[in-house]
């Protein structure tokens, strides 16, 4: 493989969770989306939220990024946080991010009027059942307080958003992580506030599940949201992803190289990351030739099987990692039913429900319907058929509750 520092050093393809790629293609339609919902609020004009749902590698992250990023350059309060699964975490994470966007804005009149309304906030003595309590950030809150004052926090600074042609635009990662408190007093809260005329927008990411999810939570939330499926970019915009920034580096992919990894990305954003990074090392030719893609074909593979499954498959106990493995063999990466794997592995759906929460629980599959289960990761099958990792590896320290 060539080892050339100079040429290394100028790399443009990096893989790696929520980096941006060098180029953003095949998410033109999100970005004007976002780009007329501020437009809309500008003018004091309503829109829904959005949820985007995929699977893993597909660009959420990096999506929600550069949406709020565009937010931002327009005057908009933007705050992003990443759901962990815990109410008191989540909650804090809101409240610190939703304070700190109204800092970032240009109008000092604006933010002096947003800290006011905000110190408000946290002075207010809320009563429940007869019994004060009073609002402290600095010691712990009941989860009715904190759904309380997240709901006062936001009504307070849309109002003086709306005041100034702005609006509040919170973007959460990860949103199927998030419990059912925090996530059931949001959704209620843009419900709310939409109904009051007040510009409060979730922009949410997560797995394939997530409408479902939020469905769950408020059977309203189905109305609250335009849902957006994020999946594989076509041949077109793959191929530009791997050339635009080569070119713009001045070391092009040959046509029969650029075709090469367009069929061996299969369009996933960070495959082409992984696959673009690997060749444009091998090459020592310009442009990159058919021959450095197929040189470094495994040091792709090898970048994904560390990057995205090796640290999954460890996530797993013994029984969720055989469940994995039925699921593998049976379906390849297509969706599973879940009778026939319980039949593979020799027992009742019934003493494999555990294991199949449990991988639900830690992110690795999901039930795209009644009956079926399939990987969040794409890909994952061909990863477990071909490399047949041991079910015996140490645990991770990141199992969950249920076994």
């Amino acid at each position: 493989m060539n080892d050339m520092p100079s040429i290394q050093a100028l790399n443009p393809f990096m893989p790696g969770a929520g980096m941006r790629p060098p180029e953003l293609v095949g998410r033109e339609k999100d970005l004007e989306t976002m780009d007329r919902m501020v437009a809309r609020t500008k003018l004091h004009m309503l829109d829904r939220g959005i949820i985007f749902s995929g699977l893993r590698g597909v660009g959420k992250t990096v999506l929600l990024i550069a949406l709020q990023e565009l937010a931002s350059s327009k005057d908009m309060a933007t705050a992003r946080i990443e759901a962990e699964g815990n109410p008191e975490t989540d909650y804090d994470a809101l409240f610190h991010e939703i304070t700190l966007a109204a800092t970032r804005l240009p109008s000092s009149w604006l933010r002096e009027n947003l800290a006011k309304a905000i110190a408000n906030v946290n002075s207010i003595s809320l009563e429940f059942f007869g019994a004060g309590v009073t609002v402290n950030a600095d010691k712990p809150k009941q989860a009715r307080t904190n759904s309380f004052k997240l709901e006062l926090l936001i009504e307070s600074v849309t109002k003086e958003l709306r005041k100034n042609d702005s609006g509040l635009y919170l973007f959460i990662d990860e949103l199927q992580e998030m419990s059912e408190e925090p996530l059931g007093t949001l959704i209620s809260i843009q419900h709310r506030m939409g109904q009051e005329g007040l510009p409060f927008y979730i922009i949410g990411a997560g797995l394939p599940n997530l409408p479902g999810t939020l469905s769950k939570s408020r059977s309203y939330a189905e109305r609250l949201f335009e849902y957006r499926r994020i999946g594989q970019l076509d041949d077109a915009d793959a191929a530009e992803g791997f050339q635009k920034p080569a070119q713009s580096n001045g070391r092009p992919f040959s046509d029969d190289a650029l075709k090469e990894l367009v069929r061996v990305s299969h369009g996933y954003p960070y495959f082409i990351q992984a696959y673009g990074k690997a060749a444009w090392n091998a090459s020592d030719s310009n442009p990159t030739l058919l021959s450095a893609v197929a040189e470094s074909e495994p040091y792709a593979r090898a970048e994904l099987d560390e990057g995205l499954y090796s640290s999954r498959w460890q996530r797993a106990s013994t029984p969720g990692r055989r469940y994995l493995t039925a699921m593998a063999e049976i379906g390849g990466d297509t969706p599973s039913s879940t009778s026939e794997i319980a039949r593979r592995l020799g027992k009742t759906p019934g003493e494999v429900s555990m294991a199949r929460d449990s991988l639900i629980k830690l992110g690795l599959i999901y039930s795209p319907e009644h009956g079926k289960v399939s990987f969040t990761v794409p890909d994952m099958g061909e990863f477990i058929l071909r490399a047949a990792p041991s079910d015996g590896q140490a645990y991770d320290g990141r199992r969950s509750n249920v076994e």
